[in-house]
Order: structure tokens, then C-alpha cells, then sequence
């Protein structure tokens, strides 16, 4: 009888020892409860280091809980008790999941799901707003893991998908912005914009093949959607260099927006490369005709007809006979001539500009305006000057 009673009186203390330890997971969770999160943070450690309660589920679930209210607290001080507060949170919440074999603590940590879920995206739009870019879209990666929970119904967030890659695309984390944009495409959204994104992250990968087949699927599902026209008309005209292509996405444009000067002046790009010297003049015209401001349909179309004028003149100097030489002259300065007002409305619209101002130069001497000419070049040698390049001799 001695004996058991000492056995009955050891299994009895060592209840109660156990009962002790998990008290201290108790003691958190009140402390929590009473608002009194670094008490609770503190006594949590405690719990956590004791081998009784180590791999206790409930431990975890607790430390979740407090983890959580570190990071929703506005007490500041409390905010700093830990740092990536959030994410230890739901690597608690997930570590309490799969110590308890019985499953009785999942339906209550999904209780605080939803609050989590909503934590981790509003972290991921202050980073964003923050330009911690790689931080927004961790976080918005976190919430997508806290949403595939049953207790979310299967529902998938398409918004924060598209968000992942949006912080990842301005983190320049292309990978990660491949990986998330092409998810939200398949998915169907972000419109447009998810295309072109993707192209660009392709691209800065050096997956031009990639990028080509993005905006051609970007095109047939969006086919009346001018921002997928223009990237397919940039990229066939820049990357690829086949302007061809190049014009038949124009047209298109032009069918859905006649009165576009951007497309007008794609098009004369186009054509003057593939050498339609002509039509590529009528195009510039047909941009300056919708935008007087368009500089750069100014400056090429007055290149356009300088270099005429100068191929011209350079055939002038092969004829021997000096009546139809002076013939040949005269209409090479017709096209000088009719260059001229376009070249002075862009540097009009851009006085600085510098290939202008070079043109300029040539051409008032050809055509012996002489008082312009040194007026141009002393804008030429305070621009240059101004850019540090240095200035020239007057000659």
C-alpha cells in the first residue's frame, strides 16, 4: 500500500507540473484578452521554450493570436515587439494545424482567418505605397495562402494575384512578375494593361518570342484595345524591326481611331523605312493636320524633304553641262525651301533641341539666310554649352 500511495502521489505532482506549464499558455491568452499584449508576448516565450509545451498545439494558436495583435495593434511600441509580426503569425497559426492531430483547433483558428487575410493585404498596399515593392508582394503572396483556406469557400482573389505582379513588376522582379501576371491572365484580369506588363517583364527577361506571342493574345482578346494596338505597333516597329507588320496594326488603329496623330506618325516611321518617301510625307502631314504640337512629326517631316533636297543636289553635282546644273540646283532648293517651316515649328516646339538646330544650321546656309544662320548658331553654342558638350567656331 506505501508503495502505490508513493506512485498515486508522483503521477499527482507530475499533473500538476504539466498543468503548471500550460497554464502559462492560459496566462497568455488572458493577458491577451485583457489588452495586455506584451505581458502575453512575454509569457508565450516562456510556454514555447518549456519542452512540456513546446509542441503543444494550443501553444501555437495562442502565439498566433498574440503575433496577430502585435501587428493590428496602433500602439507603436507594441508594433515593434517583433518584426515580420504577420507572417510568424501564420506560421503559428499553421504550425498549431499540424501539431493537432485530433483537427480540434482548425475551426477556430479560422475564426481570425479573415482578419489575417485582410492584415497581410493592407500591409502589402502600405508597402506598395511605400515602394517596398518586394515587400507588397510578399505580402499580397501571404494573403493568397491565408485565402486558400475552406473557411474563404474555394473563392480566389483574382485582385490580389494581379496586385503580386503589379509589386513584383515595379520591383523589377521579373520572374515573380511573370509567374503572377500570367496567373491573373488566365484567371481574366487586369484587362489590357496584364498583357503589356507581361510583354514588358518578358522582354526584360530577353524573351522577345514570349513577349511577341503575349501582345498577339493580348489582340485577340482585346482586338478594339488602343494600348494593345500601340505596344504591337512599338514592338514590330522597335524590337522586330518589320515594319510591314508594323503598318497593318496601324491600320487597325486607324480604323478605331482616325484621329490619332500618334498613329499617323507610327505610320510615316513605317513607310519611310520601307521606303515610301512619299506616303511617309503624306503621314506626318496627317499627324501635324490632328496635332500642331507634335514635335517629332515636325522635325521628321522636315527631314524627310531635307534629305530629299540633299539627295538631290548630290545628283546635281554629276551633271557637266552648267544650264542644266543650275536647273538641277534650283529645284534641289525648292526642297530645302519646303523643308524649312517644318523645321522651324520643332525647334519652335523644342528650342534646345540639338539635330534640329544642326539642320537648321545647314539649311540657312544653303539657302543664304545668313542672319538666321548665325542667329541659330549661337543658340547652338549656349545649348551645348549648357549640356557641357562645348560649343563650335563660328564659321
Amino acid at each position: 500500500m506505501k508503495k502505490f500511495g508513493l506512485i498515486l502521489i508522483g503521477a499527482m505532482l507530475l499533473s500538476t507540473l504539466v498543468y503548471a506549464q500550460k497554464g502559462k499558455v492560459a496566462s497568455a491568452l488572458t493577458y491577451l484578452e485583457n489588452g495586455e499584449i506584451e505581458k502575453a508576448w512575454q509569457t508565450i516565450k516562456i510556454a514555447e521554450k518549456n519542452p512540456k509545451t513546446a509542441n503543444w498545439y494550443k501553444t501555437f494558436y495562442v502565439k498566433g493570436r498574440i503575433l496577430q495583435a502585435i501587428t493590428e495593434s496602433k500602439d507603436s511600441k507594441v508594433n515593434q515587439l517583433v518584426e515580420n509580426s504577420l507572417v510568424k503569425a501564420y506560421e503559428s497559426y499553421q504550425k498549431a494545424i499540424k501539431l493537432d492531430e485530433k483537427g480540434k483547433i482548425s475551426k477556430t483558428i479560422e475564426i481570425y482567418l479573415p482578419m489575417l487575410n485582410n492584415d497581410f493585404i493592407q500591409m502589402g498596399v502600405k508597402s506598395f505605397k511605400d515602394q517596398k515593392f518586394e515587400d507588397a508582394m510578399k505580402a499580397f503572396e501571404y494573403a493568397l495562402k491565408v485565402g486558400q483556406d475552406k473557411v474563404f469557400g474555394g473563392v480566389v482573389d483574382t485582385s490580389l494575384i494581379y496586385n503580386a505582379g503589379l509589386a513584383a513588376y515595379n520591383g523589377k522582379l521579373w520572374d515573380k512578375a511573370v509567374e503572377h501576371l500570367s496567373k491573373a491572365i488566365q484567371m481574366n484580369y487586369g484587362g489590357s494593361s496584364a498583357y503589356i506588363l507581361l510583354k514588358n517583364a518578358y522582354l526584360e527577361k530577353g524573351d522577345t518570342l514570349s513577349a511577341k506571342k503575349t501582345l498577339q493574345l493580348g489582340f485577340d482578346k482585346y482586338p478594339t484595345e488602343r494600348n494593345i494596338i500601340f505596344e504591337l505597333i512599338n514592338y514590330y516597329l522597335l524590337i522586330e524591326n518589320d515594319s510591314k507588320a508594323a503598318l497593318d496594326y496601324i491600320r487597325k488603329g486607324l480604323e478605331k481611331d482616325p484621329e490619332n496623330a500618334s498613329l499617323y506618325f507610327a505610320e510615316g516611321l513605317a513607310l519611310d523605312k520601307i521606303g515610301k518617301h512619299q506616303e511617309a510625307i503624306q503621314a506626318y502631314k496627317e499627324s501635324i493636320a490632328r496635332d500642331s504640337t507634335f514635335l517629332n512629326s515636325y522635325y521628321n517631316l522636315g527631314a524627310l524633304i531635307f534629305n530629299d533636297g540633299v539627295n538631290m543636289f548630290n545628283e546635281c553635282n554629276k551633271i557637266m553641262d552648267n544650264e542644266k546644273f543650275k536647273a538641277c540646283v534650283a529645284k534641289a532648293d525648292e526642297k530645302f525651301k519646303e523643308s524649312l517651316p517644318y523645321l522651324e515649328r520643332a525647334h519652335k516646339l523644342d528650342p534646345k533641341e540639338i539635330n534640329t538646330m544642326e539642320t537648321l544650321k545647314v539649311l540657312y546656309y544653303r539657302l543664304h539666310m545668313y542672319d538666321k544662320r548665325d542667329q541659330i548658331v549661337k543658340e547652338l553654342e549656349a545649348v551645348k554649352s549648357e549640356a557641357g558638350t562645348g560649343g563650335e567656331e563660328k564659321k
